[in-house]
């Protein structure tokens, strides 16, 4: 390369870096518009980093890390719900797409010592994570299908959500006085303890003050759950409510043989 070129090589880089440099200057001026904006409306919420949104001009932000909000440029205007796209033959929820996404990232971090994890006696075909509350009705349905479930190769991994939240005025709530029992057992006992709370049986076992209970509680508000069982499928995916066995496998992809 002569040296004319590699003179009009380098300064075509340096345009390039200098771009960039603008870019990042101005997408910086950006994101402190919109948290300004937010936060001199609501000092008392927890804004996100402001990420850019499908939707030209805005730009995604959480509060608390539950709800997403679309906050245009200056921060002074903003819409709250559901995104959607289409395309042809669907519509596509956009906003859950980033939810999923952010799960899987998330889920990928968690230390799986601090879940109650029930695994299959043959092979592990599939993963789910389940939200539960020991004193939910469809939690404790789904627990009494837990031997069909690893049967089919389906390893459960627990994390608490306690309905009612951890605390209401001034006191821990009767969910998570009950459910956080089962994280506050010696670990090689936790499986054994949740099933008998599940079953309704009283626990020798007493409420503890470093138990990870409370950041599930969180993370499953971050997660938008809202009620329990809610489980999250390996791809991210937030599916509520009970299913039978043979569902959950159908959803994760196991082949039943029937």
């Amino acid at each position: 390369m002569n040296s004319k070129l590699s003179r009009t090589f380098l300064c075509f880089i340096g345009l390039l870096l200098a771009i960039a440099v603008i870019a990042q200057s101005v997408e910086e001026t950006i994101e402190t518009h919109i948290l300004d904006g937010l936060r001199n409306a609501r000092p008392d919420l927890d804004f996100g980093n402001p990420a850019p949104s499908p939707v030209e001009g805005y730009y995604e932000v959480s509060i608390s890390g539950a709800q997403t909000i679309y906050v245009s440029e200056d921060g002074k205007h903003f819409f709250s719900g559901e995104l959607y796209f289409s395309e042809p033959g669907r519509f596509v929820n956009a906003t859950e797409m980033e939810r999923t996404k952010h799960r899987l990232e998330v889920m990928e971090t968690l230390d799986e010592n601090d879940m109650i994890i029930y695994k299959p006696d043959g092979e592990t075909k599939a993963v789910m994570t389940v939200f539960t509350d020991v004193t939910c009705g469809f939690c404790r349905k789904l627990h009494a299908k837990m031997a069909e479930m690893n049967a089919l190769g389906i390893e459960v991994h627990y994390l608490a959500y306690p309905r009612s939240g951890v605390m209401r005025d001034g006191s821990y709530t009767r969910e998570y006085e009950e459910t956080v029992k089962a994280w506050c057992a010696p670990s090689s006992e936790r499986a054994e303890v949740l099933t008998a709370l599940k079953m309704g049986e009283t626990v020798n076992v007493e409420v503890c003050d470093d138990s990870p209970v409370q950041e599930q509680y969180q993370l499953g508000r971050s997660f938008g759950v809202t009620g329990t069982p809610a489980i999250i499928l390996p791809d991210g995916s937030l599916l509520p409510g009970y299913r039978s066995p043979e569902e959950y496998a159908r959803i994760l992809g196991i082949d039943t043989g029937s």
